[in-house]
């Protein structure tokens, strides 16, 4: 009996591996006569609904596949030349306008679309303009244009900023504290000397960032003499420009505009205004960002600090550093110490003075200029009818050109001190 089961298992076996290989060897059917003819006839495989390959954007640009192309398969699939217009031979372009990528449409017109590569770094011309220092003298910034420029072994010393060259020596060794009464402010300079031997040490071997950040923690630091002060803003104020405000991706790897992604998107991801991202790009239609574009990101949000005995505004994100401005402080209403955050911001706010009555915005004695920033608890942060001078109207006012850069810097929700 159990013979007889083994040979039946074994015959099935046998006959499924006959009709494999009689399925494998037998010469396929050919086509129908009128099916060939309709393929030869047409050239095409649109009669039978079979994608070609190409997406609809770029098939409504003309560009075809290899199948359509003069090259052979032999010589690889076509590609698409990249030139530049400025650079083109009899082109009447300006030597400095961005590279374009020329895509032609069916009818033949000229598509020009910006080479994101290809894009000069700049930042918005304000962000890289003068932060005055406590003395009110004007600090010059490296120029944005530049920044690529900046040596990348340290600063030479024709490049050096001025201040760096005053202030805290970095080359004498730190006084070590003693155990008296003034050994914490003794600990202190120590710290601020070691730290800006250090900054140096880090600009130069390329690490700006590591620079700003080292530096950033003393910028609180009490009773620093006039001098000290001096060199720790020399460095703080270049760096910061570099770090933050260039095109440089020093603090996020660069951020690539997916399809149909908005700057607006883009920056309430990283939890910033939408205006600090196209001032630092270079973007002036905020919409049309092209996909596949890389961006300059940082990661917010901003915070501030109102210093009302320096009449000053500090902006840092997270704990760097990240620039300053003058202020000047009003009485209506006069702002209070204390923590506050950005509850609102807009462009044009009605101003009410002491007496009740309304001044309209775009009034020329409206304090408010074109930036108001409520904190609430009646007290806000607003811009001043004059671009070069902040006003001692409202409450805390900043000059218009800083009002426009700190409305573009910190978001609705920022933290905002207020200290003397």
């Amino acid at each position: 009996m159990q013979t007889l089961k083994t040979a039946i298992v074994v015959l099935l076996m046998m006959t499924v591996m006959y009709g494999c290989w009689v399925s494998l060897t037998a010469t396929p059917e050919p086509l129908p006569e009128h099916v060939v003819e309709l393929i030869e006839e047409s050239d095409s495989f649109g009669d039978f609904a079979i994608d070609p390959g190409l997406p609809d954007s770029l098939a409504s640009l003309g560009i075809s596949d290899n199948a359509d192309s003069q090259t052979s398969a032999a010589d690889g699939p076509a590609e698409l030349t990249f030139s530049d217009a400025a650079n083109a031979p009899g082109s009447t372009a300006a030597t400095d306008s961005a590279a374009t990528v020329a895509l032609t449409d069916r009818e033949g017109a000229g598509l020009q679309l910006p080479r994101p590569d290809d894009v000069s770094p700049a930042i918005a011309p304000d962000f890289g303009r003068d932060y005055p220092s406590t003395q009110t003298a004007q600090l010059s910034l490296p120029d944005p244009d530049s920044l690529d420029g900046l040596p990348s072994t340290g600063w030479k010393d024709e490049t050096k900023p001025a201040s760096w060259e005053t202030g805290v020596s970095s080359t004498e060794p730190a006084p070590a504290p003693t155990g008296d009464a003034s050994a914490m402010a003794a600990a202190e300079k120590a710290g601020l000397t070691n730290a800006i031997r250090s900054a140096d040490r880090q600009y130069a071997a390329d690490q700006p960032a590591e620079a700003l950040a080292t530096l950033s923690l003393f910028y609180n630091t009490p009773d620093l003499t006039d001098q000290e002060r001096t060199a720790l803003l020399g460095r703080l104020d270049p760096l910061a420009a570099i770090v933050i405000y260039s095109r440089k991706h020093l603090l996020e790897q660069p951020h690539r505009v997916g399809q149909a992604e908005t700057l607006m998107e883009i920056a309430a991801r990283y939890e910033l205004p939408w205006q600090l991202l196209a001032n630092i790009n270079a973007i002036e239609d905020p919409i049309a960002v092209l996909p596949g574009t890389e961006l300059k990101v940082v990661r917010g949000p901003f915070r501030a600090e109102v210093d009302l005995s320096r009449n000053e505004l500090t902006i840092f994100l997270g704990e760097l550093y990240a620039g300053r401005f003058p202020i000047a402080v009003g009485s209506t209403p006069a702002p209070q110490e204390g923590t506050y955050t950005v509850q609102d911001k807009q462009s044009a706010r009605t101003f009410y003075d002491a007496n009740g009555s309304p001044i309209p915005a775009g009034d020329a004695r409206n304090p408010y200029g074109n930036v108001w920033l409520d904190l609430g608890k009646q007290l806000c942060i607003h811009g001043s009818p004059d671009r070069s001078e902040p006003t001692d109207q409202g409450c805390i006012s900043l000059r218009g050109a800083d009002a426009d850069d700190l409305f573009g810097i910190l978001s609705q929700g920022s933290s905002v001190t207020i200290r003397r």
